[in-house]
């Protein structure tokens, strides 16, 4: 399958910033219709995705948006940030990357969407699996998919969060390098006060999504931890299943919805 993800791709997608909040995410996701946000950050680069999902599994919303908030909910939603509920460092592809490339990336990984980037990783588009759905129904419609045994829920998870993690500590190691060299240049290289103030801006950019981006990291060391001691997907409060969607948008966490709302209203 040659066909390139540029033809069926979700141009011009709608996006946010990490320090939206989850009530910011949910409504505009009931304003536009879609259930994924590409998370942006300096000069429209891709940092992060959120889903419906997350914002589901972890603040107990509805599954889709579809309808306006409630006063409590809307409460519990403000409290989280995006950058708190979003996958960090998400698998991308390039404008050019085949369709076949793009499913096997999607099924592999389980993903809902693949944000669609330039060469500087700025945001292009955006591929859904309601698009995937679209292109396999155009190009594929005389072809049969191979089928294939599905992995492990639990362990394909795993696997997940150890890619991210990875990415996440990546991605870190290169902020700090960043933000080495531009305090070395502060003190260094005399600047005017626009320089000055335009070069702090980038260190403090750099400090909000380094500070994210550890806490994502923490989070993912429990969960990893949790699943070595083998007890990720069991709940310490009732004993009872924690869902792969809610371990995925909040890795750490050792309660399932219904603890963790018996928690809040207590």
């Amino acid at each position: 399958m040659q066909t390139s993800v540029k033809e069926f791709m979700s141009g011009d997608p709608v996006s946010i910033a990490p320090s939206a909040s989850a009530l910011d995410a949910y409504e505009a996701m009931l304003r536009h219709g879609i259930r994924h946000l590409p998370v942006l950050g300096p000069d429209a680069r891709v940092i992060g995705v959120l889903t419906a999902d997350d914002l589901a599994a972890a603040l107990a919303l509805p599954l889709r948006p579809r309808r306006a908030l409630e006063a409590g909910e809307r409460r519990a939603a403000l409290e989280w940030c995006v950058g708190e509920l979003m996958t960090h460092v998400p698998e991308t592809l390039h404008r050019d990357a085949t369709l076949a490339e793009a499913a096997e990336r999607m099924a592999e990984g389980r993903f809902g969407c693949l944000p669609i980037v330039d060469e500087t990783g700025r945001l292009e588009g955006l591929l859904s699996e309601t698009d995937l759905l679209h292109a396999f129904a155009n190009v594929l419609s005389s072809q049969s998919l191979r089928d294939r045994g599905k992995p492990d829920a639990l362990a394909g998870l795993v696997t997940q969060l150890e890619r991210e993690r990875s990415r996440i500590a990546e991605r870190l190691d290169r902020y700090h390098a960043v933000e080495r060299d531009l305090s070395s240049d502060l003190r260094e290289r005399p600047m005017d006060m626009p320089e000055r103030s335009s070069e702090l801006s980038e260190v403090q950019l750099t400090e909000a999504l380094d500070a994210l981006a550890a806490r994502r990291l923490d989070a993912l060391d429990r969960a990893l931890d949790h699943a070595a001691q083998g007890r990720l997907s069991r709940c310490d409060g009732c004993g009872g299943p924690i869902s792969l969607p809610r371990l995925r948008a909040l890795p750490g966490t050792t309660q399932c919805i219904d603890c963790a709302r018996t928690g809040e209203s207590r």
